[in-house]
């Protein structure tokens, strides 16, 4: 229910307000983890939506959003 509310207020949401990169981290061997699962190998960065917590790719070398 909480997550629909989220998605409502994302439709008008211009992510304006984003949260500092953040480097993706291995996955724990718990299941139970709230994290996005991260490929092995791979390095990957993220800013969060601080408005609406929507999750986007950074690309570390532009120092850009991925679109």
């Amino acid at each position: 229910m909480l997550g629909k509310i989220l998605q409502i207020f994302a439709i008008s949401c211009r992510h304006k307000n984003t949260s500092q990169p953040f480097a993706a981290a291995a996955p724990r061997a718990a299941s139970n983890s709230g994290w996005d699962p991260v490929p092995s190998g791979t390095q990957q960065h993220y800013v969060v939506c601080l408005d609406c917590a929507r999750k986007f790719e950074y690309d570390w070398n532009r120092m850009r959003i991925v679109s």
